[in-house]
């Protein structure tokens, strides 16, 4: 059973006319004004619970949803893009002093759900005013991250899989908030503050709902018989997750001191609940190996502790109070089992195996960082690759004159492509392992291109990035390439900036639907146009990008996205000779990494391809916790028997790792 912690949910507001702050010069203008105070009053109604509408009424305008929380979701939903919209704009004449006037008078005005004074409200609620319209932003964000927490935990009865994205959807606004909304509001926080503006409080309520997404997750693991071993591992992982929002707790302790000693008093119990959970598995574990005196003692330190830390509030404490009595009785059975039958010594203190992960102290702020990132895979359905590598070099020989692709598979997300002469770095992955820092949760290497290194790697024209995380946008082999050629054309994600900036200083950033051209040094020239990929992060945040790149002559166009991702509605009108995808599907418990089979049938058919080049992304050398539950599903046979039922004609050619492949066949050319 899961504890229950809605306060993040419980925020109000005041009425707020942005057409009565801010003067329209036209109707077009004090419209859109008049839309968004419009839907700003419709969440303020549902968030106060003073909305005149009934149920039946509300549900109808909702389009038939009948949950609150649903019907909630939505409106936030409609108002967010607005809002950012305003202050888009709002941004671009900052420095104007009559704007600055018109946004304090807005009076913006929300209360906290999460200081302690919330809890004693003997004059009412207290309302809390900043004059920057990024403050609007920031609870409006807060508000929507707790209330897909509060469906989550709505859903969790009927739909596991449901349950557990939305606690990751909320983990990531949570995110959001702390990294990219909040920092730049600090300068105008004043000293009395709500704890939503400080960014560590959204750090911790982002890891509280990952430890919940991980929770729902067991729960299904509990009920299907998992391995004890694996699951005193996943609930000692949640521990871990409480005892950095723990840390991030404290940091916010020192920034605002009236933050709710309920928040505190939740995580602690959340921590002494799977304390006890991975304890009783580790002790099972134990058991099975012949170690009954050892997982005697483990369940008698295990409850001494746990009896110490019973929370005041009810509802948890009865939760508590009832594993803990289980726990008693499961130790009593094996004490007496251990008297009668097996007589095996009892340690105790040190003596006792430690749970496993207390090693990683040393790494706990990359497991933070970790985990948001394993949330974005989830999320947008990406494999973990990884690269190191083999044979000594990719023998990359200059292209025939025709205007075709020779394709280089390098193994995960990389390769290497000459396209009619233009050489074409993609999503390197060169230097070392792949591991984020963590290597006993995942480390993955080449399977065959084990010797494979930068040094190795022709002189190309351009570095093209898909996506801003660490399998596409490398680090590890970034830094040294832009050493070697710090004036390398890089064409990527606007999301990558951050990492590619400080590298690189001839860097083009492409929106989706956006393009740019590329010539080397032959003068052949080759464009490339940015699709959008998977979003990383709540609905309205940027996506990532797919590519097409189409030939000097313009003969063939290739389409290439690592993780079969990709928007319908923006391809529809796109044709691609050449797709570039993953067939084989990636799935974690409930829930798919990286999609294939069925969904690559219908990218294929969508851009009327005439040849597919199926990506191997997961068939990587991997190890730690996360490689074991990993699973694929589905074949390049399989695919092919899927394809050919939809586009009979289409060829799949399979890449060989470190062997250029023409595309379309030199044989077609002729």
């Amino acid at each position: 059973m899961m504890l229950q912690f809605r306060d993040p949910a419980n925020l109000k507001t005041k009425k707020v006319v942005f057409e009565e702050a801010y003067a329209a010069r036209d109707s077009a203008t004090l419209e859109q004004l008049k839309e968004l105070s419009s839907k700003r009053r419709i969440l303020m109604e549902s968030t106060n619970k003073s909305s005149p509408i009934t149920k039946a009424i509300a549900r109808e305008m909702s389009g038939g949803l009948t949950s609150q929380s649903e019907q909630d979701l939505q409106k936030l939903e409609l108002y967010l893009p607005v809002l950012e919209n305003l202050l888009f704009h709002i941004d671009s004449v900052s420095s104007n002093e009559q704007i600055v006037q018109w946004t304090s008078e807005l009076k913006i005005q929300w209360t906290s759900a999460l200081s302690s004074s919330s809890f004693f409200k003997f004059g009412g609620s207290k309302y809390f005013q900043i004059d920057n319209l990024r403050f609007e932003i920031v609870m409006t964000l807060f508000l929507y991250g707790a209330i897909l927490r509060e469906r989550a935990s709505e859903v969790l009865p009927s739909d596991v899989l449901q349950s557990v994205t939305l606690f990751r959807e909320a983990a990531g606004v949570y995110h959001y908030l702390a990294h990219e909304v909040l920092p730049s509001l600090q300068p105008s926080v004043p000293v009395e503050k709500p704890p939503e503006v400080v960014p560590s409080v959204s750090t911790v309520i982002s890891l509280i709902c990952l430890a919940e997404a991980q929770a729902v997750t067991i729960k299904r693991a509990e009920e299907k018989g998992t391995s004890f071993g694996l699951l005193a591992k996943l609930h000692y992982g949640i521990v871990e997750l409480l005892d950095e929002a723990t840390d991030s707790l404290h940091t916010a302790s020192m920034e605002c001191k009236d933050i709710s000693s309920c928040l505190v008093e939740f995580i602690t119990s959340c921590k002494v609940l799977h304390e006890l959970k991975s304890q009783k598995y580790l002790a099972e574990s134990l058991k099975n190996d012949g170690q009954f005196g050892v997982a005697v003692g483990l369940l008698r330190h295990a409850l001494i502790n746990a009896k110490r830390k019973i929370p005041s509030e009810q509802s948890w404490k009865s939760v508590i109070k009832k594993e803990i009595d289980n726990f008693a009785e499961l130790l009593r059975k094996h004490e007496h089992e251990n008297e009668f039958v097996w007589h095996e010594k009892v340690p105790s203190g040190d003596e006792l195996p430690k749970p496993d992960g207390t090693q990683t102290k040393q790494k706990q702020i990359k497991i933070n960082g970790f985990l948001i990132l394993l949330w974005e895979w989830w999320m947008r359905g990406e494999v973990v690759s990884a690269l190191v590598s083999e044979e000594n070099a990719v023998t990359s020989s200059s292209s025939d004159d025709t205007d075709g692709f020779k394709l280089t598979y390098l193994e995960g997300n990389s390769w290497l492509w000459d396209v009619g002469g233009v050489k074409l770095l993609v999503d390197p992955i060169l230097v070392g392992t792949l591991d984020f820092g963590i290597p006993w949760l995942y480390d993955a290497a080449k399977r065959f291109l084990k010797n494979f290194q930068l040094t190795d790697i022709p002189e190309v024209d351009c570095l093209l990035i898909t996506q801003s995380l660490d399998d596409h946008c490398h680090l590890k082999t970034l830094k040294p390439l832009s050493e070697k050629h710090p004036t390398l054309r890089v064409i990527a994600t606007p999301n990558a900036k951050a990492l590619l900036d400080p590298l690189f200083s001839n860097v083009t950033y492409l929106e989706p639907g956006q393009s740019s051209t590329i010539e080397a040094r032959n003068r052949a020239k080759v464009k490339v146009q940015a699709t959008a990929g998977p979003v990383l992060g709540p609905p309205w945040q940027r996506p990532e990008n797919g590519y097409l790149v189409i030939s000097p002559q313009e003969k063939f166009t290739l389409y290439y996205e690592p993780h079969c991702v990709y928007n319908t509605g923006s391809l529809e009108k796109e044709r691609a000779d050449i797709v570039i995808t993953p067939v084989i599907k990636q799935l974690l418990p409930y829930f798919t990494l990286v999609s294939g089979q069925e969904d690559a049938v219908q990218l294929a058919k969508l851009l009327d391809a005439k040849f597919i080049v199926p990506m191997r992304n997961g068939d990587l050398e991997s190890k730690g916790l996360l490689a074991s539950i990993v699973k694929s599903e589905g074949s390049i046979e399989s695919f092919k028997e899927l394809l050919s039922k939809e586009l009979p004609d289409a060829q799949v050619l399979e890449p060989t790792p470190g062997v250029p492949l023409d595309v379309p066949p030199l044989s077609n050319l002729q």
